[in-house]
């Protein structure tokens, strides 16, 4: 990869671990992840397509936190890359 690149990757994972350490995003993604399996939890099993969605609501929302570290953690092999270029 190209160094250009690597500063790329580097940039936007410092970018994503802000995003991260941010606490209105950290409040918000406990907040949701709170409310999704609770409303869960206490759904009727015959409201099938109800827990459904919230499950699949519960998915996204680790998905999209599960991007964000990825995109962090490949900003950190990216910076370990530039240093031992040096």
């Amino acid at each position: 990869m190209d160094e250009g690149r690597l500063r790329g990757e580097q940039d936007r994972g410092a970018k994503a671990e802000a995003l991260l350490r941010n606490p209105i995003l950290q409040e918000a993604f406990q907040m949701l992840e709170e409310r999704y399996l609770d409303a869960w939890k206490n759904s009727p099993v015959k409201a099938t397509d109800d827990r459904e969605k919230l499950f699949q609501m519960y998915q996204n929302l680790l998905a999209l936190k599960g991007h964000l570290e990825e995109v962090v953690n490949t900003g950190n092999l990216a910076k370990t890359e530039l240093k031992l270029r040096r």
